[in-house]
């Protein structure tokens, strides 16, 4: 299921296909998610479409060639302790500016959305067994904790 910036359920347009499915031919700049590798071969065909399934230990050089034919980048987490997704996703955004959307997905917990949003993800694909009002507490709880003045300390390092 989607989560949105606000911690609802939203609507998912995206098609997602993995590494062996067949690569529709029209598939060029349509809203269908391929992995890393599935999409350079489409791009070698002219049929890559607008959506990159990543991985957080993917070389950042490696994707930032793509980010102008891209709407939106799906950055897995293989379990919830790897943050390197997360590193990914910040480079994305600050690094080389990428606009689109940024997507996490794999086995997230509520626990690490304030820190999703933080970093630039813009959404979520929410494991099955987290239930929905989960996501919306912690990103309730978050914007509390957005919204209170920051210490003296984090103020001047900032």
């Amino acid at each position: 299921m989607l989560i949105d910036r606000n911690g609802l359920p939203a609507e998912d347009v995206w098609t997602y296909l993995g590494a062996d499915a067949p690569i529709p031919s029209d598939a060029q700049g349509s809203e269908t998610v391929l992995p890393l590798d599935a999409w350079l071969a489409a791009n070698e065909q002219g049929v890559a479409p607008a959506g990159v399934r990543v991985q957080g230990h993917d070389d950042p050089q490696r994707i930032a060639a793509l980010l102008p034919q891209l709407e939106l980048v799906v950055i897995e987490f293989p379990k919830t302790r790897d943050g390197r997704g997360f590193t990914l996703a910040k480079v994305l955004r600050d690094k080389w500016h990428f606009e689109g959307g940024i997507r996490a997905a794999g086995p997230l917990l509520p626990d690490q959305l304030a820190m999703l949003w933080a970093c630039g993800f813009d959404s979520l694909l929410s494991p099955s067994d987290v239930p929905t009002p989960r996501w919306r507490e912690a990103a309730l709880a978050a914007q509390v904790r957005a919204g209170r003045p920051r210490t003296l300390l984090a103020r001047l390092t900032a």
